[in-house]
This record gives structure tokens, sequence and C-alpha cells, in this order.
């Protein structure tokens, strides 16, 4: 999935370009909670994408490392993928 055009090319690009965005600007609201309402927003959007961006890239690591592994290129142990048990 992560090396896909629509990931790396729209999705990833959409996500780090949300991530980076600034807070909301005060001057915009009219009411103190109606701000505050959009901060929680954007903190809990930004905690969410960072969070979703880190799983990827974890998954993309231990698909290269079972690959890996199964190929006999990590030092041999008893769980090695396709051996010998």
């Amino acid at each position: 999935m992560s090396e896909t055009k629509g990931f790396s090319q729209v999705l990833k690009p959409y996500l780090v370009e949300k991530l980076n965005q600034s807070f909301p600007d005060p001057s915009q609201f009219k009411k103190e909670e109606e701000f505050a309402y959009a901060a929680k927003v954007t903190s809990v959007y930004k905690k969410v994408i960072v969070e979703l961006l880190q799983w990827i890239e974890m998954q993309v690591e231990q698909a290269k490392h079972l690959e890996k592994k199964e190929r006999g290129e990590l030092p041999e142990d008893a769980f090695r993928i396709g051996g010998d048990v």
C-alpha cells in the first residue's frame, strides 16, 4: 500500500500537509469556546495523523524484515521462515 502512487502522491502529502498546518486563528472565532473546540479538534487530528504515519512506516519495516528473514539474509535462528524446525 505504501508504495502505490495513490498513497505516495496523494494521501501521504495530504496527511503531511494537514500535520504541518498551524492551529486555528483565534480572530476567526466569535466565542472562546468555538476557538477552544477548533484547537482541540486540530490537536487530535494531528495526533492521529502522526500515529497513522508511524504505524504505516512500522508495517513497512516489519515487511522488509520478514522478507529478509524469508530469503535467509538474517542470522540463522530456530524460527526462520520456510526453514526446518
